[in-house]
């Protein structure tokens, strides 16, 4: 009986020890959320993965916060553990800067915080019938080798409300986090803004390039002037709102960027319709650019046209207007502007998972050419749209009469199209063999294999609106504070054509928060301590009288 006993006590311990030698080979984390809400996706555990050096996170978000915050400080907790177990560069600390004693240290960094972009956040609570302030530095700093930077886990454009806050920042964390350590150990490609044709690159999309250099290099190109190497060491181009011509030699070198690989997006209408002349005369005759800018043919040939249209749609932004006067002071309110279309991204595609509807001003209408070219739809409008060709008149006058519904009948119409597969040049059999042959000019007539590039029908897509002289993020209204999904949009699609889709995967993962009722938890939070106190104590004496019952029965003692 004896042998059979010990038997038995081995061969547990052999197993153990097996099960311990596996382990080191083959590891497996389970998460039964429904929503995977502990588990990180497999793009951010192979970045991870190839973590050559320490990557270590100072936390600031912690010590006698706010509970919904502290909910935050929990998921970040959560988080950090599930990197490290996946890599051993991963190593965190939380910190509470309003802890520290010595004053002079304490304001050293909040100072070198704010400069690192982590402002603070007063948080005001009632006790014991007494307002209390406190400080929240709701940021981390990164650091690996020689290199820092500072992020905060906030989005600020949504203080309005506090929900949508911490849910936004916690559905963000993983993204937040992986960007960090992507933007720290991997080298930046290279997105250029092309100049020299009247492109808009000044202040109006200063949101824009901040948003896009936190992940990649943006560079505001010189004009190109017909010079060959213009574009080298460039991996994107954007041409955004042209209104000037392209001449000849710029298009070529534009087109052999693209058959030599490049990535492109183009932001462009076919009309000359804009808010400024609005504004000045309440109205405004739009007329048509007649491809004042050339490059009608270059399109073509990859494969759309962009109408000399205006695109109306019934689901539309709204914009203030004066309607009356009390004292001299103008009286605002909101009406839907429907050549400000309100578009529902698509389903179909990676670049449009799980973004805000996103804002257009003035687009066109977008046909495709049957050339060969795989043409996917990323945005288009609702079925309750309106066509108007110029030219046009259009009046904010028209903004207070109800619109003509029936009349907006035109279907679904195209705003965003990406274009994927093997362009051909549209100065093959154009040029002398002799400037074809050209070992300088290397010309080639189609890509060597398929490419990619995005045409958006709306010149304004990028641009940010102002507050006290400074931009705001990109897609928030200073009006109504809605935050639109053109930021994001944007980065998506930089992020598809260079081939970092894992870090879209990241960006767009959603996770179901569950609310805190802050009303019961100040009614029961006395009753749950005591039940998180007592129920555990009590379980184990049940366990332990049990257990003690049974042995004394079994052995008579």
């Amino acid at each position: 009986m004896n042998k059979q006993k010990y038997t038995k006590y081995i061969l547990a311990v052999l197993i153990l020890i097996l099960l311990n030698i596996c382990s080191n080979y083959y590891f497996k984390r389970l998460d039964l959320t429904s929503d995977k809400k502990y588990s990180i996706s497999s793009e951010t555990k192979q970045l991870i993965k190839e973590i050559d050096d320490i990557v270590f996170f100072k936390i600031y978000l912690h010590g006698d916060i706010p509970i919904e915050y502290k909910q935050l400080h929990q998921e970040i907790t959560y988080l950090l553990n599930e990197l490290r177990a996946y890599s051993k560069y991963i190593e965190y600390e939380f910190i509470d800067p309003s802890a520290l004693e010595n004053e002079q240290y304490k304001r050293a960094l909040e100072e070198q915080l704010f400069q690192q972009g982590i402002s603070p956040i007063p948080h005001r609570s009632y006790k014991n019938n007494k307002m209390e302030e406190v400080w929240i530095f709701p940021g981390l700093t990164v650091s690996y080798k020689t290199k820092e930077l500072g992020l905060t886990l906030i989005d600020k454009s949504l203080m309005r409300n506090p929900d949508a806050v911490i849910k936004n920042s916690i559905e963000k964390l993983e993204s937040l986090l992986t960007n960090s350590i992507r933007n720290l150990t991997i080298k930046k490609k290279k997105i250029g803004l092309i100049n020299g044709h009247g492109e808009t690159t000044n202040a109006l999309i200063e949101s824009f390039k901040q948003l896009i250099s936190e992940h990649y290099q943006v560079i505001d190109l010189p004009e190109i002037d017909g010079k060959l190497n213009a574009l080298n060491n460039i991996d994107c181009i954007i041409i955004n709102h042209p209104q000037t011509m392209f001449s000849e030699k710029d298009k070529f070198i534009i087109d052999q960027f693209i058959m030599n690989g490049g990535k492109s997006i183009w932001l462009l209408n076919g009309t000359n319709a804009n808010m400024d002349s609005l504004t000045q005369k309440s109205e405004a005759i739009v007329l048509s650019v007649d491809d004042e800018r050339n490059l009608n043919d270059l399109l073509f040939q990859y494969g759309v046209r962009i109408n000399n249209d205006l695109v109306q749609d019934l689901q539309a932004a709204p914009i203030p207007v004066v309607t009356h006067y009390i004292d001299n002071k103008p009286e605002w309110a909101f009406f839907p502007w429907t050549f400000f279309p309100i578009i529902s991204s698509e389903k179909n595609h990676l670049i449009t998972t799980n973004i805000n509807p996103v804002k257009t001003q003035f687009p066109s209408t977008i046909d495709t050419i049957n050339n060969g070219i795989k043409k996917t739809i990323l945005l288009k409008t609702t079925k309750n749209t309106k066509i108007t060709n110029t030219p046009a008149l259009i009046n904010l006058e028209s903004l207070k009469e109800e619109p003509n519904v029936s009349s907006f009948n035109d279907g679904e119409q195209n705003i965003a199209i990406l274009l994927n597969g093997v362009f051909r040049s549209i100065f093959e059999g154009r040029i002398p063999l002799k400037i074809q042959n050209n070992k300088e000019i290397q010309f080639k007539s189609k890509t060597f294999d398929k490419n990619k590039m995005i045409i958006i029908s709306d010149a304004y897509f990028i641009n940010n609106q102002f507050l006290k002289g400074q931009p705001l993020p990109l897609g928030l209204d200073q009006y109504t504070g809605q935050k639109y999904g053109n930021g994001d949009f944007m980065l998506n699609c930089i992020d598809y054509l260079l081939g970092n889709e894992a870090f879209i995967k990241i960006r767009s993962k959603s996770i179901k928060l569950r609310l805190l009722n802050k009303q019961k938890i100040e009614t029961e939070k006395k009753y749950w301590q005591l039940i998180n106190i007592i129920m555990p104590i009590t379980i184990v004496l049940i366990i332990g009288l049990t257990l003690f019952t049974i042995r004394k029965r079994k052995y008579n003692y």
